[in-house]
């Protein structure tokens, strides 16, 4: 974070989803997300402890399907939907749609370039 904020450079980041972190995105007011591919999404300010200051957390939602009745323990008297959560930190200011695009197409070249070195044998020839 402080080489994004020294350098002026906007920023879009993977948040480590720890406790305090997905306690918000429990209380968090979730809207449908038909711009994405996620089944809601939600955007708050928060400031991790560390942190000098609070950022803008975008998150997007999918549900999973409850676990067929054989898989859930007895004690459980109905199974509830569960969420996979993927939470992003930035400093852009576009609608959540777009700042997860361009977090997308980051990663989509990201893994081009690692497959490039690791599968095809880049890495072993110079490319200055």
């Amino acid at each position: 974070m402080a080489a994004y904020l020294e350098r002026g450079c906007q920023f879009v980041i993977v948040a480590r989803k720890t406790a305090p972190l997905l306690a918000l995105l429990r209380e968090a007011e979730w809207k449908l997300s038909p711009k994405t591919d996620a089944d809601a999404q939600c955007e708050f300010t928060y400031q991790p402890d560390g942190w000098e200051k609070a950022f803008r957390f975008v998150a997007l939602r999918y549900e999973q399907p409850p676990k067929p009745a054989d898989e859930v323990e007895q004690y459980q008297l109905f199974a509830t939907g569960q969420y996979t959560y993927r939470v992003f930190v930035t400093d852009m200011p576009e609608p959540i749609h777009l700042v997860v695009a361009f977090y997308n197409g980051r990663a989509g070249a990201e893994n081009l370039i690692k497959e490039a070195n690791n599968d095809a044998g880049l890495a072993a020839h110079p490319s200055g």
